[in-house]
């Protein structure tokens, strides 16, 4: 998932780094909350509810 034409040294400017560094944490957050709310879709349809400390409870 690189882009196409990554920027190098000689052509980036000062705070391009950091700026590409916080849009891809943003993306990485952006999919890990997609992922849990898959996770957390998962579980309640077997019956499995999370609790608070992240442990699992099996629903009966």
């Amino acid at each position: 998932m690189s882009p196409a034409n990554p920027p190098t040294a000689a052509t980036m400017k000062p705070g391009d780094l950091l700026h590409d560094l916080d849009r891809r944490q943003d993306d990485v957050l952006t999919q890990l909350d997609e992922l849990q709310a898959k996770l957390d879709g998962v579980l309640a349809e077997l019956g499995i509810t999370a609790m608070g400390d992240g442990d699992l409870d099996a629903a009966e």
